[in-house]
């Protein structure tokens, strides 16, 4: 994929990526927290024939940190509908790992009219929070802000890596593509280019009857990918899958990032849902 850069004068920040043909409908993916566009890479090489886009959401990878103090879903969906804008897409289709499927799903439920074909993986709408839990994620999260912590230090890409790993179940190899992105030289060894707030949950406290009045508008055709061992909470999907009025579910083998480790299946799914062949 080649490099590129889009810049969003309302946003005031520049969103970075990477993209393959340019031929055909505009396919945007959005990764997961603390990953980067470099999580489609596995299906960028099974979907080079289609107009694929993967961005680095603000504060991830190699796109600009957010100006405002808070990372939260909706201001997340205002850049990606504005970087649509500011390309000219009046429709496009959306695939969203994660965090990102979780954008994506709001945008859709937001914008139905924009959103040709919506592919989830691994996701379906963000957690519902409690009223201590917003409570607790808002303290954590304007402490981290207020006293400016900073990202550790590591001798080593090895040690880099390892911590990766440690973050979620994923392969070596899986860290070792993230971090092409994430990882800086900095004095004494390595550190992280993703804003250190990312650490903590964004504050975005939806209750489930409001998340599923997004699903519930949903207008574009769905695939759900899911992961057999699926980082998400089950309880929440039965309900959630009956709100998307066109919805189809598939489930692969792998965990939460089987978009990377079990691309072939996933690819082969995707690339049929979106008529590609």
């Amino acid at each position: 994929m080649e490099e590129v850069a889009y810049e969003l004068r309302r946003a005031n920040l520049t969103l970075r990526g990477q993209r393959t043909a340019r031929a055909g409908l505009p396919i945007l993916c959005l990764h997961g927290v603390l990953d980067n566009s470099a999580s489609f890479g596995p299906l960028s090489v099974r979907m080079a024939d289609a107009n694929l886009i993967a961005i680095d959401l603000p504060g991830h990878g190699l796109s600009d940190h957010l100006n405002s103090a808070i990372y939260n879903p909706l201001e997340y969906a205002a850049n990606v509908l504005e970087l649509a804008e500011s390309q000219g897409w009046e429709q496009f289709h959306l695939i969203g790992h994660s965090l990102g499927g979780t954008l994506a799903s709001l945008i859709a439920g937001i914008h139905p009219e924009k959103i040709a074909r919506l592919v989830l993986i691994d996701a379906i709408g963000p957690l519902p929070a409690s009223a201590e839990q917003t409570r607790g994620d808002v303290a954590r999260y304007l402490s981290t802000y207020l006293k400016g912590k900073e990202h550790p230090v590591y001798r080593t890409r090895f040690q880099a890596v390892k911590a990766r790993i440690q973050l979620a179940d994923i392969l070596a190899e899986t860290a070792e593509t993230l971090i092409e992105r994430d990882l800086k030289e900095v004095p004494g060894g390595y550190s992280w280019r993703h804003d250190v707030r990312l650490k903590y949950p964004t504050v975005l406290a939806l209750s489930e009857e409001e998340i599923l009045e997004f699903l519930r508008n949903i207008k574009a055709p769905t695939l759900l990918v899911k992961a057999a061992r699926t980082a998400l909470r089950e309880e929440f999907y039965p309900r959630r899958i009956d709100s998307v009025p066109d919805l189809t579910q598939v489930t692969f083998a792998g965990g939460h990032h089987l978009h990377m480790e079990n691309a072939d299946p996933v690819a082969a799914a995707i690339r049929e849902f979106l008529d590609l062949d």
